[in-house]
């Protein structure tokens, strides 16, 4: 199967993408998959077993080089995990597509014309942004609800490299890199999903050596960026100054951090972002990362981004602690949290560090 338009879904699994659907289209939350869970327990059916044989392309192990109409989720899934749906569920999904697929084409549309008109600048990379005002401006009809929950679905696209951060106002901010330029002749979901189809399969032929790589795979797969938004650690620099923190250890772990993530080192970003979250909390007035997530006044989304750090822990702890033995569970890039999440926190830390420099 090489694109997601050759399957035929049994009614159990359109069930459960649109019992998926449905809390996030009416609330802009994905569920809780305990909650799910119940939803099908109550008519004699096992979720786990259905989400597990949905349809992907690509690679078929979690968190590999993969797509389909969900993220992928490790079993057991764990019931506080929140699951969610990609673009791709708008093929099955009519209020999927209506809501979220065809707008996310125009937006895509709109984010290929702004990093193609850029100006050309020989001395300086310029950094193309793409703002939620900006967007509602320059697409009115899109929905307010579509736009705030926007930044999640770039998210979790595969094919698409984007970094940003949700603003205290509720606004956003997203990165527009040259992965974009992938999707040019992309006009609808079919296309959109199509594309996206390719380009996981030719990424997936990584891990099979028996197939040659071909030189286009070279050419489509998105360039990786720092994980870390190097204009950030200068203002978190700058900011500490006036307070009383030393911030050269972050700094220092964010850059290996960094070199690891465009090295494509999962274990050693593991490690970093694990010491990052151990390492910010003081700031916060807390001990550990843990009560940061829990207790400290984010907005929605960005308490979204904490809770999901929060819950990474499980993996940095393997990552750090777990001994050597005959079998040991592989780490992947994949299980590396979206670099948004991690940005979000530090943006709300350099928040912080101005305020307390400010009340100094």
């Amino acid at each position: 199967m090489n694109t997601l338009f050759d399957v035929q879904l049994t009614q159990d699994q359109r069930n459960l993408l649109e019992t998926i659907a449905h809390p996030w289209l009416d609330h802009g939350e994905w569920p809780l998959w305990a909650n799910v869970q119940h939803y099908f327990d109550m008519r004699g059916q096992d979720a786990d077993a259905v989400f597990h044989s949905l349809p992907r392309i690509g690679t078929q192990t979690p968190y590999g080089a993969g797509y389909g109409f969900t993220l992928p989720m490790r079993a057991p899934i764990d019931g506080k995990d929140r699951v969610r749906l990609t673009v791709a569920a708008s093929l099955v999904v009519p209020q999927v597509r209506m809501v979220a697929g065809e707008p996310f084409v125009q937006a895509l549309r709109h984010m290929i014309d702004l990093y193609t008109s850029r100006p050309m600048h020989f001395n300086q990379v310029p950094t193309i942004t793409l703002r939620s005002g900006e967007l509602q401006s320059a697409l009115p009809h899109l929905k307010p609800w579509f736009v705030q929950v926007l930044p999640d679905l770039l998210s979790n696209e595969p094919a698409i490299s984007t970094g940003g951060v949700g603003l205290s106002d509720g606004s956003w901010e997203r990165k527009v890199t040259r992965s974009v330029l992938q999707f040019r002749t992309v006009q609808s979901v079919e296309d959109y999903v199509e594309r996206t189809c390719e380009i996981v399969m030719a990424a997936a032929a990584q891990y099979a050596p028996a197939v040659p790589v071909v030189e286009e795979l070279v050419s489509t797969a998105p360039e990786r960026e720092p994980y870390v938004d190097p204009a950030l650690l200068d203002h978190l620099e700058e900011a500490a100054k006036a307070t009383k923190w030393q911030v050269h250890k972050l700094i220092a772990l964010c850059q290996g951090l960094n070199d690891a993530f465009v090295a494509e080192n999962p274990y050693v970003c593991a490690a970093m972002i694990r010491a990052v979250l151990d390492h910010i909390p003081p700031v916060f007035g807390h001990a550990d990362f843990k009560h940061v997530a829990a207790q400290h006044p984010f907005g929605r989304t960005d308490r979204a981004h904490a809770a999901n750090l929060s819950a990474f822990k499980a993996i940095g702890d393997d990552v750090m602690h777990r001994p050597i033995g005959p079998s040991v569970p592989r780490v992947s890039m994949d299980d590396i949290p979206r670099p948004l999440r991690l940005n979000a926190m530090l943006h709300e830390l350099l928040a912080v560090l101005r305020a307390q420099g400010n009340t100094q």
